[in-house]
């Protein structure tokens, strides 16, 4: 039996309990300011176009260095070469053939190139003074980079350009591999294994380029790539190269098997080979983290035949006790910032509207998690971009008249259309655009004088082989990563079968940490402060120095904080100055710069190597 005075000290107990737990419900609603955007603060001091560092141009250190690009002008292996070189503040020269580039060098220019990318596909192999002039370039110190082979037949029948790539013989002309093996200590991430494992996995993994010639190499060479091949006997050490080095006197020579040069691999493959080069390599990075819920959430009930067949619910429901649960879950897993970028309506012509009170609900919700809700440009129906726009600016002045949006998703819209919508009552506000990576190696950059953009690179969803790839050559040049998961082909989807969202989301988490595991020491953004780092990024001037043991790195022209990536090619200790300094893998270490002046110095037993 309780005693009187149990029972009252229970109830007492109990009545805290209540009040805490609704005292912190209350707490918890009024200090969810979700009514106002906290990054549409300030943002009119942003730094803009103007301020961006040009190679060469107003530069306070002079210029840093100048690459080469040899090839044609329609190649896109061009363009991804010129957005690195203005990424790593280097300058570049192009010329359409081997007789321009000795021009520059024998006018008035007087240039000695620290590499050369060269299209090798573009140059006469039949004229002698072909490999005579490249041999100049290597002799002069010149790195060189093919971005591609000549035919395999023209390899086979050159002796001397085998031996200036490190070929030492054509073993087949054409081979299929079972997968590729991607050595550690190239690009960040470490050694990687694209083979499957299963069917399954075959299917819905494997898309790498897998054809290709099987050279076999001489010795004093170095792969960084190759193929994996299934046949008895076979012997690892000679399998196909895909990516690898010869060692010449004065300089390297890298050799590229495929076409990952033509895409935005080629960034990371070029930051990666420069630091090959070296004792050490510094460089500056973005740092940021991103995952991009695309058309998130859809505020109008649509599709509702297909949602009740695939789910036995509304789409709001859908959205809500399905899809939200599960973006969660693999948010707090992943380390990521979270942007959510809101679609209001689908279809704007189904009779649907937007509810106000979903809005306020999921403002509430993202606000919650520190999310960044930015707006969609995305339309099923035949409604124009102005006229949508406007539809949506309604609900927003209904709703939430003082929430101003700085971020914009532009789905597949032409960037001429987004430059021109920009000036909406409902974008006025924006300082960064989303888009889909369109191949050519600019994923960072200004989209207008005022309006950055950036490109979301991994489909969280069907994350395959060649993502993983990209993802560590991205990672290597600027320390970014987006991954973008799209929600409106939950409500809107393209196959006719049954696949739901439990389906195609089942590895959405897994995926997150465990393929962005190896890159634990950058920082998760939404896209707004993803916005601030590239601004930044884009702006800073940077010089390398060193005496003994010292490295000095002189940093201008930029606001708040800037990082850099310090990759070793020595066994040594570091330590900093004027920065902190952050492991990201063995070799390799964040710099962030919180001075102009940083210093590190190396440990004192390595002075002969460095000296």
């Amino acid at each position: 039996m309780v005693s009187l005075r149990n029972y009252f000290t229970s109830t007492i107990v109990i009545v805290i309990l209540f009040f805490m737990f609704q005292f912190s419900g209350v707490a918890r609603e009024v200090l969810n300011d979700y009514t106002v955007n906290p990054y549409a603060e300030g943002s009119a001091k942003l730094s803009d176009r103007s301020s961006a560092y040009v190679a060469g141009e107003g530069s306070s250190y002079g210029q840093r260095g100048e690459i080469l690009y040899i090839g044609a002008e329609q190649n896109p292996t061009r363009k991804v070469v010129q957005n690195w070189a203005s990424y790593m503040k280097l300058g570049i020269w192009f010329c359409n053939s081997l007789e321009e580039s000795q021009g520059l060098e024998e006018a008035k220019y007087q240039i000695t190139f620290e590499m050369a990318v060269i299209d090798s596909k573009t140059l006469d192999w039949e004229n002698e003074e072909t490999l005579k002039r490249l041999k100049e370039l290597a002799e002069e110190g010149t790195d060189l980079v093919f971005a591609d082979l000549p035919d395999v037949s023209v390899i086979e029948r050159n002796k001397e350009l085998q031996n200036f790539l490190g070929i030492n013989g054509v073993r087949e002309k054409n081979v299929t591999a079972a997968g590729l093996h991607l050595y550690g200590g190239f690009l960040l991430g470490g050694e990687q294994f694209y083979r499957a494992e299963d069917e399954e996995a075959e299917e819905k993994r494997q898309d790498m380029q897998l054809e290709f010639p099987w050279y076999l190499l001489a010795t004093g060479t170095k792969t960084y790539m190759s193929g994996i091949i299934e046949e008895e006997g076979a012997d690892y050490m000679n399998y196909p190269p895909i990516i690898w080095r010869n060692n010449l006197e004065s300089a390297f020579v890298f050799v590229i098997n495929g076409d990952y040069m033509e895409g935005i691999e080629g960034l990371g493959l070029l930051s990666a080979m420069s630091a090959q080069t070296k004792e050490y390599e510094i460089y500056p990075v973005v740092n940021a983290q991103n995952l991009v819920i695309l058309n998130y959430p859809g505020l109008a009930e649509e599709n509702k035949k297909e949602m009740r067949r695939r789910y036995n619910r509304s789409s709001s429901n859908v959205l809500r006790d399905i899809v939200w649960p599960d973006i969660m879950t693999a948010y707090e897993k992943s380390g990521f910032g979270l942007s959510a970028m809101i679609a209001p309506q689908y279809n704007y012509e189904d009779g649907n509207l937007p509810e106000q009170d979903k809005l306020i609900y999921y403002m509430k919700l993202l606000n919650e998690k520190r999310a960044e809700a930015g707006l969609s440009g995305l339309c099923i129906s035949d409604t124009g971009l102005t006229e949508k726009l406007r539809e949506d600016d309604k609900l927003i002045q209904k709703t939430l008249p003082e929430y101003r949006f700085t971020s914009f998703y532009a789905a597949d819209l032409p960037e001429e259309e987004i430059r021109t919508v920009l000036s909406e009552d409902i974008l006025s506000d924006i300082r960064t655009v989303v888009e889909d990576d369109c191949g050519d190696g600019e994923i960072i950059g200004y989209m207008s004088d005022q309006v950055t953009k950036q490109s979301v690179l991994s489909d969280g969803l069907r994350y395959t082989y060649s993502e993983d790839f990209r993802n560590k050559c991205v990672e290597t040049a600027l320390g970014y990563s987006s991954v973008y998961v799209d929600v409106a082909e939950v409500i809107y989807p393209a196959d006719n079968g049954n696949e739901t969202w439990r389906e195609i989301s089942k590895s959405l988490a897994g995926d997150l940490y465990e393929n962005w595991k190896e890159f634990h020491a950058f920082s998760g953004t939404t896209v707004s402060e993803c916005d601030s780092r590239i601004r930044n990024f884009l702006s800073l001037e940077y010089q390398v120095n060193q005496s003994g043991n010292k490295i000095s790195l002189e940093v201008s022209n930029f606001e708040e904080t800037v990082w850099f990536l310090l990759r070793m090619n020595l066994d040594t200790d570091v330590r900093i100055e004027g920065g902190k300094l952050k492991a990201v893998e063995e070799g390799v270490y964040l710099i962030e710069a919180e001075n102009e002046n940083v210093v590190l110095t190396l440990s004192q037993n390595n002075n002969d190597i460095l000296e």
